[in-house]
């Protein structure tokens, strides 16, 4: 059995937790997964991902068996944590000191990471995806901006699967607002890739799958509101500020989801769990734009609301995520009393319909 776990985090002061900085874990949640590890019968390293030699050092001197890794990058380097690298550069690190880790692959989340590269792997599936145009350089993003093409557009940074760089202004409706929109991304971010693609304005979705197998897609949330989901906004959702909507199996759209989901995690290859974000047009069709293969684990985020929904106890869904990583990796995992629990929940679910 496993059992020196090294949890990897990115943690920043509140005060810092702003701009690149903006996607950082909190505090709140280091302390409720170290929690719900220790309940769960396993002893952690806590470490605050700085950089590869900082974790090179400190594996040298007391090394884990396994990793569990929440961390989008290195926090000596920030464009790491949102140019799309980070996620897989840590499970690289790792891999290459031979310390197996959770979520997706390295290679997996290289392609969740990276918003072309997502698209164009989901396109060829067959998975329904925006129309959209990639600029790599901001050259290429001026001329695109002076070209004559439908409006409305929503652009964002090509790389990472969070909010940076994301709010109402991401919204564009003139050559103008697009242009204007690039200059205030590259002041922000530097000279960085961007997609630009067509702006859904239907419903928007954000989907949990979890397992390995025959993995479970729980009850997706649903945004009530029509606001362009930024980092503040998902504060908001987060304190219960914004009314939000689970959708349960009975639903006809659950299904239409579940399965636009299940086709996401497996074309790109994830593994665990990840949080796939899906919006509709003005006339219902969905559309996947993002993938997220280190979604939050915080007991107010998303995926905390989805397990409880189906009344998943935290503390069982945290060490079950750990029970399917150490399991893959061929390590021998302990079914603990929270993990057995959990993982009949998901017994149930698949009886349930929750599976494709």
């Amino acid at each position: 059995m496993a059992g020196k776990i090294a949890f990897i985090y990115n943690w920043v002061p509140t005060v810092e937790r702003k701009g690149v900085y903006s996607e950082c874990t909190t505090r709140r949640t280091v302390i409720a997964v170290e929690e719900a590890l220790f309940l769960g019968g396993y002893k952690t390293m806590s470490v605050n991902l700085q950089s590869r030699q900082q974790l090179e050092q400190r594996f040298r001197q007391e090394r884990p068996d396994f990793a569990f890794v929440i961390a989008e990058g290195f926090l000596d380097s920030p464009a790491t944590l949102y140019d799309g690298s980070g996620a897989a550069l840590v499970r690289k690190t790792l891999a290459e000191m031979g310390i197996p880790s959770s979520h997706s692959s390295a290679e997996a989340m290289e392609l969740c990471r990276h918003k072309e590269m997502t698209y164009q792997v989901l396109s060829r599936a067959g998975v329904s995806i925006p129309w959209y145009r990639s600029l790599p350089t901001p050259a290429l993003a001026r001329v695109f901006a002076e070209a004559n093409v439908k409006y409305p557009l929503f652009v964002k940074p090509a790389g990472g699967g969070n909010s940076v760089g994301i709010d109402a202004n991401s919204v564009v409706r003139t050559s103008g607002e697009l242009a204007q929109r690039m200059e205030v991304l590259y002041d922000l971010l530097g000279p960085i890739s961007l997609v630009v693609e067509e702006y859904l304005p239907g419903r928007e979705f954000t989907v949990g799958v979890i397992g390995n197998g025959k993995p479970v897609v729980l009850p997706p949330v649903a945004f009530a509101h029509d606001l362009v989901r930024s980092t503040e906004v998902k504060k908001a959702e987060s304190r219960n500020e914004i009314a939000l909507e689970i959708i349960p199996p009975q639903d006809p759209q659950y299904l239409r989801l579940r399965d636009l989901a299940i086709k996401t995690y497996a074309s790109l290859g994830c593994a665990d769990v990840v949080r796939i974000d899906i919006k509709a047009t003005a006339s219902g069709n969905l559309y996947v734009i993002d993938v997220n293969g280190t979604p939050s684990l915080g007991r107010a985020g998303s995926l905390a609301r989805m397990t409880a929904a189906v009344n998943m106890d935290y503390v069982g869904f945290i060490n079950l995520l750990l029970y399917y990583g150490l399991n893959r990796s061929g390590l021998a995992a302990e079914l603990s009393e929270q993990v057995a629990a959990a993982d009949e929940k998901l017994t149930i679910l698949r009886k349930q319909g929750y599976v494709a």
